[in-house]
């Protein structure tokens, strides 16, 4: 097929327009650290009787901070968004093609498969595959494209009405996350449904859409001390009752998980440049962050469910629960890695296609030099 004069010079002109967005050297730290905490989330097996009290209050205090991942992600995406400039639907999906849609639809096609084979044909499965529920975190990209696409039209917001919807997402997302919380149970598609529901994730959009659109990630030192205090009233109310009434909260679904996170977003981005400084932390990090996305595809079920269990087994054999679950960590996570790494090194095209792998792995700059850019979603 013969591409005509017009057709280039179309093409050239719409790459040359669009944007390119800030590389922010403290979300290469951030992505970092998330993949990691998605993966420590994934990696839980029911705690054993044997399992001390204090043992299992450590276990949910590093729930509690993990599960901040997904919305800081959500929040570094809006944020990039926002900072990209005005945008059309059609512009947003085209940019994401090859760097989220195909790689997606290619391992939802991959886990569909595994549970073909594993467990058969059923009306379940192709639910499944419709709720974007075939392998349980693909719910993010459900979020990731609903959003993207409401916000294109944020765009055309004047920026003094931005903080009072800022407001009214917060409101509204604490609501739907209460209501979810004072329910008997989440499980079955009530879950599948709770998890995939915007209302319950809109906040951290919004306020990295929010501070997008202000052109700094870092807000001021009093806002974050308030977030310090949020993070620690948070933390102490859930631990209180979790440790005197055995009363937790079901994954993202509590009051005081949802605030955590929320006051957290205003507290990890600084963080995060300040631990620019340590290089021994955030170069590893930052590397890291180049493949966050890739293992966020491979790493279920395919790695930890085909994976561990070939290679840990079903912990029926094992007499410590904590070194069995963070064996499960380490395979998850280390094979994932190493699994996307090889395919990069031996052909960044294919990575890019079917990893969204994109870009050379990041550097680690001392705050104040100079960032580069970069027309990467």
């Amino acid at each position: 097929m013969t591409v005509g004069p017009s057709a280039v010079s179309t093409n050239t002109e719409a790459v040359a327009s669009a944007k390119p967005r800030p590389h922010l050297q403290e979300f290469d730290v951030l992505r970092g650290a998330a993949i990691i905490a998605v993966v420590y989330l994934h990696a839980y097996f029911t705690p054993w009787p044997e399992a001390s009290p204090r043992g299992l209050a450590a276990l949910r205090g590093a729930h509690l901070v993990a599960h901040g991942a997904v919305p800081l992600f959500l929040f570094m995406a809006a944020y990039l968004q926002a900072m990209a400039g005005r945008e059309t639907i059609r512009e947003h999906l085209n940019r994401r093609v090859f760097s989220v849609w195909l790689p997606v639809v290619l391992w939802m096609a991959a886990a569909l498969i595994y549970r073909l084979v594993d467990q058969g044909p059923s009306a379940g499965l192709w639910r499944d595959i419709l709720l974007f529920n075939i392998s349980g975190q693909f719910y993010f990209v459900w979020l990731l494209l609903f959003f993207g696409v409401a916000f294109v039209w944020a765009d055309r917001l004047p920026e003094r009405l931005l903080t009072p919807l800022l407001i009214v997402a917060f409101v509204v997302n604490l609501a739907t996350i209460g209501w979810y919380a004072h329910l008997d149970s989440i499980g079955g598609l009530l879950s599948t449904l709770a998890y995939r529901n915007p209302l319950a994730w809109v906040f951290f959009w919004a306020l990295g859409y929010r501070l997008g659109r202000a052109g700094t990630v870092n807000v001021s030192g009093r806002i974050t001390a308030l977030s310090v205090v949020g993070m620690s009233v948070a933390a102490a109310i859930y631990f209180i009752r979790g440790v005197g009434s055995d009363s937790w909260p079901v994954s993202y679904f509590g009051v005081t998980v949802f605030i955590f996170s929320s006051c957290a977003l205003l507290t990890y981005p600084r963080l995060a440049l300040a631990l620019l400084r340590c290089r021994l932390i955030a170069r590893p990090l930052a590397s890291l962050s180049r493949y966050a996305f890739a293992i966020y595809l491979v790493h279920m079920p395919l790695v930890m469910g085909f994976g561990t269990k070939e290679l840990l087994g079903d912990g029926a054999a094992w007499s410590n629960y904590w070194l069995l679950l963070h064996a499960n960590v380490a395979v998850g996570l280390l094979v994932s890695l190493a699994f996307v790494r090889e395919i990069d090194k031996a052909s960044p095209r294919l990575a890019r296609m079917a990893l969204g792998i994109r870009g050379r792995a990041a550097r680690v700059a001392i705050p104040g030099t100079p960032r580069s850019t970069s027309a990467a979603v």
